[in-house]
């Protein structure tokens, strides 16, 4: 066994962090599943050999890669998989090397194949055995790296995906997949789910997932593959797309797992107590009940968006007479709400918003709020404002009579020399002709608790203003991926920026569901794209019917339904806790 140094020992008030000056030598499989457990048990060993030769630390496995009960022409009864298992971990021991991978394993030799994820260390001792959608793992260590391991659609859940690492410093992150992982945003946004997941978190990424050879939902053949190293900035270090049966070799230097997001997140004074809770239910404590929620119910009607991507001047009167002459142009075509950037009254530039006085900026609100009443259309705009002796950067919501129906000041804002961050994160929520919604800003895109548990509690409609600049391709995948992810909780809305790749998105399709008419980009497991914006100043419009409730609302969605079926582990009380803490003040 290698005996890691540790470098850097550093004690937040969220939990220990370790920082390590060391690289780790990972091994990822892309495997095509075989059809017995014979097949696939012999062909995992052949893979831990290999990798060992090649100096890895650690390999790792798909989900069901030992054995899936879907493609297998073998039904193995439970001391079948208990041997195949305990040969891997003797493997594991022979080879000196920690090994992770996922098995479908039956508790009685008649009953169902349930997907487990396991972890083996190089002494061939069992660190971990859990079942998918049911269990939350705890965390483990490879040579004294902190890991967390997931397994597909695990990683829909807050407590599977990001709490490990927010409360017990993780830095590499693991999700087994067995299908639809790499490859969901193909071809431009592939990996949608791993790339923003590294880049909220700070932490690597890893995701194993196999090659299917059949055509799926969508028509693809082959489908699934995309195994990928995802360095903590989101860039890809290294992936293989359909390759079957082949290993990745690299070094992860850890210097960069410095998870900055992830402590942010984790020590953000509104969200502080909700991570809180979660760290005592990982580890085993019991917590106090939450009152049960009812959700918001929305009215069912047809919602007009207008997105207006604007090139912002130096000039906040130049730019208060192309926001009102944009507003005149969608209630034309009969938006029903129409969304600026964040500061599209100054721009982004430091100087101009500290040059900006209180006084204008009223003025200019005034006269933004004159056009939505003449124009009877909402609007959001975003610009600074002062808020008792401190500037903000706020998204003003006015209503169709010209009132401010709310004021949302940045809560994650990482410009201290300019904004102070606001403290309210309920001022975030409206109603748009009684349909329940929020708006975010910028920075919060990393924040995806945000939309989660405003969707967990009833939110329907979610708007994003941003102010980025995408200069290369990649920034401009990186862009669509983030904020597809944000909005993914949502049945309908919009990320309106002014450097261009507005988009209007909507939640529709899913699992096993083609591609419904009149989508521009089909992400079956995101928010979809209906229509998108390129670099130039544009307006875009959509329209979709809006449902009375979320089906990703407390009491709808299957993930909160598995919750509630494990009531007594709390993870439900953890979620009504995070709802109540986002929910309206209005």
């Amino acid at each position: 066994m290698l005996n890691r140094l540790f470098a850097v020992l550093l004690l937040t008030s969220a939990s220990a962090q370790i920082v390590f000056s060391e690289s780790l030598n990972v091994g990822v499989v892309q495997t095509v599943i075989e059809d017995s457990l014979e097949k696939n048990c012999s062909k995992l060993l052949g893979f831990i050999e290999r990798a060992k030769a090649h100096k890895c630390q650690v390999v790792i496995f798909p989900e069901g890669a030992l054995y899936w009960s879907d493609i297998a022409i073998d039904k193995p009864s439970r001391t079948d998989l208990d041997r195949a298992i305990a040969r891997i971990g003797r493997k594991a021991d022979s080879e000196d090397i920690y090994v992770i991978f996922g098995v479908g394993y039956r508790m009685t030799d008649t009953g169902p194949y349930l997907n487990r994820g396991v972890v083996y260390d190089p002494n061939g001792r069992r660190l971990l055995f859990y079942e998918k959608n049911t269990e939350v793992p705890q965390r483990f260590f490879v040579d004294g790296v902190p890991f967390n391991l997931s397994i597909c659609s695990d990683r829909g859940y807050l407590e599977h995906s990001d709490l490990p690492c927010l409360v017990q410093g993780s830095q590499v992150i693991v999700d087994i997949s067995g299908g639809h992982g790499g490859d969901d945003g193909r071809p431009d946004l592939r990996w949608i789910r791993y790339r923003p997941w590294a880049m909220r978190t700070g932490a690597y990424v890893i995701v194993s997932n196999p090659v299917h050879d059949d055509t799926d939902f969508m028509g693809h053949n082959p489908w699934g593959g995309g195994s990928a190293v995802i360095r903590p900035d989101g860039s890809i270090q290294a992936c293989r797309v359909y390759e079957k049966d082949c290993l990745i070799m690299e070094d992860i230097d850890l210097s960069k797992a410095t998870r900055l997001n992830a402590i942010r997140r984790r020590n953000h004074p509104i969200f502080k107590s909700f991570w809180d809770m979660g760290e005592r239910l990982l580890k085993g404590d019991r917590v106090d009940s939450v009152p049960d929620i009812q959700p918001y119910s929305s009215a069912r009607r047809d919602i007009t968006i207008a997105a207006v991507q604007i090139t912002c001047s130096r000039s906040i009167a130049e730019n208060v007479e192309k926001i009102r002459r944009y507003i005149r142009e969608a209630a034309d075509q009969g938006a029903d709400i129409v969304v600026f950037p964040e500061l599209a009254l100054t721009g982004i530039l430091k100087d101009d918003i500290s040059k900006a006085q209180q006084s204008e900026l009223q003025s200019a609100l005034e006269e933004i709020r004159s056009e939505a009443d003449n124009r009877n259309i909402y609007v959001i705009v975003g610009m600074p404002y002062w808020v008792d002796g401190q500037r903000k950067n706020c998204a003003f919501v006015i209503g169709d009579d010209g009132s401010v129906k709310t004021r949302y000041d940045q809560v994650s804002t990482i410009r201290d020399d300019v904004f102070q961050a606001g403290s309210n994160i309920k001022a975030m929520w409206f109603e748009l002709k009684g349909v329940h919604s929020i708006v975010t800003i910028g920075e919060d895109v990393h924040f995806v608790e945000i939309g989660d548990l405003a969707a967990a509690r009833g939110m329907v409609l979610h708007f994003h203003i941003t102010n980025e600049t995408c200069s290369s391709s990649e920034e401009v995948t990186l862009f669509k991926q983030r904020h597809l992810l944000l909005l993914m909780y949502a049945k309908f809305g919009a990320v309106v920026n002014a450097g261009g790749m507005s988009m209007i998105v909507s939640r529709e399709g899913g699992h096993n569901k083609p591609a419904p008419k009149g989508i521009e980009y089909y992400l079956p497991y995101q928010t979809s794209i209906i229509k998108s914006a390129g670099s130039a100043e544009t307006m875009i419009l959509a329209t979709r019917k809006t449902p009375a409730r979320n089906d990703t609302d407390l009491l709808a969605y299957w993930r909160n339904r598995n919750r509630r079926n494990r009531a007594q582990t709390g993870w439900y009380d953890w979620i009504k806790k995070g709802a109540l803490l986002i929910e309206s003040s209005q």
